[in-house]
């Protein structure tokens, strides 16, 4: 029998249930939605994981004047601090280990959103190294420190 992760997404008055093969694949489906559906108000997308527990998220927050992503991920001070982190946490996930030898692409993350958090968007001691599918799956509405 196959396994599926049933996410339930909630917009107002209005329930639907989408079911994915792999936890991965429903938490980018959960990210996808809920930027699809920023605009609208009261909106919730939540479901069970077997390593995390019962997840729910909520629209994500207004963008700061820190959030103009291709800005900020060219600027300089960013592009310091990224090496600075890497160099100080280490070239491997503190999620699931892997790193560039296993053949995966890391992110340094901000644990605590730029777009709730932008005067931390600067800070060390806020980020932390994740391979691109453990930043993937943990999205802009989660706060999980893995460090």
């Amino acid at each position: 029998m196959e396994r599926y992760f049933s996410v339930t997404f909630r917009i107002a008055n209005s329930i639907r249930t989408k079911h994915y093969k792999t936890e991965q694949s429903a938490m980018r489906g959960i990210g996808k939605w809920l930027v699809k559906h920023q605009d609208e108000c009261d909106i919730n997308a939540s479901f069970f994981s077997d390593t995390q527990g019962h997840l729910s998220f909520d629209a994500p927050f207004e963008a700061s004047p820190l959030s103009d992503s291709v800005d900020f991920y060219k600027s300089k001070a960013w592009l310091k601090l990224r090496l600075e982190a890497l160099e100080r946490y280490g070239r491997r996930c503190v999620s699931c280990g892997a790193s560039v030898q296993t053949g995966v692409v890391l992110h340094v993350d901000h644990i605590k959103p730029r777009s709730r958090y932008p005067e931390l968007a600067l800070d060390i001691n806020n980020l932390q190294i994740l391979c691109e599918a453990c930043n993937l799956g943990k999205m802009a509405s989660m706060e999980q420190d893995w460090r």
